[in-house]
């Protein structure tokens, strides 16, 4: 009796269906992150022109994107100090970022953060950790508690890598 049972529950199984959901319906759930904030060392970029891009993408897709990043010169010039950038001036000694553009980041409510930090820098890992994001997004597993989804990217040099394996992550949830 139990070929039976479980002959019955597998033709069920399989006879679910299984996109109940139309294509309005994923519009407007994908719709749900509208404010993403990207973190990442400038320095480890191997193409910000192909970032640029993919950002621009993002924007005409409707979701608002904020950036922030890590310059490794010792202070920005007078005239060019951009509120998103951050540089050696804005790290203590110890590796902590400090300042009002740090206090600025940290306050932001991201629906999604991604931190792109490969090579593990402290103050990156700092702005990640501090920050109020709903939802935050890493490439490193052994900062893991401070992730919410951990992107397996072998590539983590490769900005087209990591932002389509971000996608596709993304698509699949939903978000």
């Amino acid at each position: 009796m139990n070929w039976l049972k479980n002959k019955l529950f597998s033709y069920q199984l399989k006879n679910i269906p299984v996109d109940k959901i139309n294509n309005d319906q994923k519009a407007q759930i994908k719709n749900l992150t509208s404010y993403i904030g990207i973190l990442y060392d400038d320095i480890h970029i191997d193409n910000l022109q192909e970032m640029s891009q993919i950002i621009n993408r993002w924007t005409k897709s409707g979701k608002r994107i904020e950036t922030f990043s890590f310059v490794d010169v010792k202070e920005f010039e007078e005239d060019s100090n951009p509120d998103n950038k951050i540089c050696r001036k804005d790290i203590n000694w110890y590796g902590l970022p400090k300042g009002e553009k740090v206090d600025r980041f940290t306050q932001k409510k991201f629906d999604i953060l991604i931190t792109i930090n490969p090579n593990k820098t402290k103050h990156l890992h700092y702005l990640n950790a501090a920050s109020k994001a709903k939802f935050k997004i890493g490439l490193l597993p052994d900062e893991l508690e401070f992730y919410n989804l951990m992107i397996d990217c072998p590539k983590n040099d490769s900005i087209k890598k990591i932002f389509s394996d971000i996608q596709i992550t993304l698509d699949k949830l939903a978000i």
